[in-house]
């Protein structure tokens, strides 16, 4: 990511005095940072003491990984350690880019289908390998380049969870650009910090609109509202993982991963995968105490969590959604749930929130039947920060293939991590984005030689079940919606996470639910 704020400050322009030092001091603050947040998740691939299909934690906690990318002060020039190299405005270490393997000649573009795509970067840029009869054809786009947007929580209460959604663009673009990008075009990603407040990603958004870029692809953050009436004002496509409901349901948002705050006539649903496949599988808890920081995002989805489980039979026993992420200690929360006869618990807290959850429940020697939370908790941080013992038991629900997988799609995500952003580590949040930027690259490779934002539109308003290679929850981007429509449930077992529920595949046995009113 270090390498993309120093493209943003090479881009053409004028900036004023004000503006300058706030990107500036971005890139300091990106480049202080070892990996883009306070925390990143341990890397889940496979080459990181994974057996029999789970994630285990023996990389340590997030503290134990090494910074990447520049560290401050490796611009041009600097000798700070390690030979770098630049070329078309990219910075990057002369070892984090192989030389690209051939490629055989792809199937002809015309015959090209959302079924029959690759997500080989050398397919990919081999699609439409040459130059001739490139225009500037639309804003952020000239014959040799397009420019696209990326305004993300790098920073903010939740550090560590959404930087790997810029990480995740820019390995998937730097792949195409190593083979030559799309028809002779480079992909670039210009990223801005919103500190994961509405009010700087309104600005950022309206920045980087001015700049000009083509389009914004795998913005990620719990902000994302902001800048939405200036997306739909300027017509600029939105492709990433929405969780405000005004950004999912806008006019200009298109999504490979759905989202998090889909609304029916301003009705909030959620599909029922979670209950319902604890249902099917014997672990559904009757009675459910439901935790939450007192942070909007956190609040509002633990309230709909708290209605979906109700509609599908558990009495909501005990909910805390006031919890501060400053809080030492949960045990009061403890005490009550086991007060109140609880039998489950589910939280839409993050890793740190969990591990405190869960020491309190080791130290109080309460073991409900079912305790669980999102995906952002699929991380072998989350065993190492509890602790082994303390973890046991522990549920995530995920709406992809685990990291483990043996799909070519999620290998291919890794490897692109690996390759272009190392030292960076893989988790829901990067995936999602990478799907993105990947349904990105489908559309401007069918949209035809000079893209325009109509053209890319058009494409994906032509996809149907849309799945990244079957690695993804199956979504249809034109009907903006809910994410989560099938899932895996993964359980801590030892030093990592398995497969609880279903021994193969994705459960899709869900129906949406109205779980309350919308944001």
């Amino acid at each position: 990511m270090a390498a993309k704020v120093q493209r943003l400050l090479g881009v053409p322009g004028t900036l004023n005095a004000r503006r300058l030092f706030t990107v500036l001091l971005l890139a300091v603050v990106v480049l202080s940072l070892p990996s883009c947040g306070a925390r990143v998740a341990p890397y889940l691939g496979v080459s990181n003491g994974v057996s029999q299909g789970g994630v285990t934690a023996s990389s340590g906690s997030a503290s134990s990984v090494p910074s990447a990318g520049l560290a401050a002060g490796s611009l041009p020039g600097a000798s700070s350690g390690g030979m770098l190299r630049v070329s078309g405005g990219k910075v990057a270490t002369s070892t984090s880019v192989s030389q690209p393997p051939s490629v055989s000649q792809p199937p002809p573009l015309s015959q090209l289908t959302q079924a029959n795509f690759s997500f080989n970067p050398a397919v990919q840029a081999a699609y439409c390998p040459a130059a001739a009869g490139n225009t500037a054809s639309a804003p952020g786009v000239t014959p040799t380049m397009v420019v696209a947007g990326n305004v993300s929580g790098i920073t903010g209460p939740f550090t560590g969870s959404f930087s790997a959604g810029p990480q995740a663009v820019v390995a998937a673009f730097d792949a195409v650009d190593a083979y030559g990008g799309i028809c002779g075009r480079k992909l670039d990603l210009l990223v801005l910090d919103d500190g994961q407040d509405p009010s700087r990603n309104a600005a950022d958004i309206a920045d980087l609109i001015a700049r000009p870029v083509f389009a914004f692809v795998g913005s990620t953050s719990d902000a994302d509202d902001g800048g939405v009436q200036a997306m739909v004002k300027a017509g600029i496509p939105d492709v990433g993982f929405a969780i405000n409901p005004n950004r999912s349901m806008s006019d200009v948002y298109w999504s490979a991963s759905g989202s998090v705050g889909a609304s029916n006539g301003g009705q909030a649903v959620y599909w029922d995968t979670l209950p319902r496949g604890l249902q099917t599988y014997h672990d559904f808890p009757t009675r459910l105490a439901v935790l939450s920081y007192n942070i909007p995002m956190s609040a509002n989805a633990g309230s709909n969590y708290a209605h979906l489980f109700h509609h599908d039979g558990s009495t909501i026993c005990y909910e805390d959604f006031s919890i501060s992420p400053a809080t030492a200690s949960l045990e009061g929360d403890v005490i009550e749930m086991r007060k109140d006869n609880c039998n489950g618990v589910f939280t839409t807290l993050d890793v740190n929130g969990n591990a405190k959850l869960l020491q309190a429940m080791q130290q109080q020697n309460w073991h409900p039947g079912y305790t669980g939370g999102s995906f952002d908790t699929y991380t072998s941080a989350q065993i190492t920060d509890a602790g082994v013992g303390a973890a046991q038991g522990f549920q995530a629900e995920i709406p992809f293939l685990p990291l483990t997988s043996s799909s070519p799609v999620i290998q291919q995500y890794e490897s692109e991590l690996r390759t272009y952003e190392p030292g960076r580590q893989p988790n829901g949040f990067g995936l999602e984005a990478w799907a993105n930027a990947e349904m990105f690259i489908f559309a401007l490779v069918a949209g035809g030689r000079n893209p325009t934002r109509a053209g890319i539109v058009r494409v994906f308003s032509s996809l149907d079940n849309w799945t990244t290679g079957g690695a993804l929850s199956p979504v249809t981007p034109r009907l903006h919606s809910q994410a989560g429509k099938c899932d895996v449930e993964l359980i801590v077992k030892g030093d990592g996470f398995f497969r609880a529920w279903p021994a193969h595949g994705l459960n899709c046995n869900s129906v949406l639910v109205p779980v309350g009113p919308a944001g």
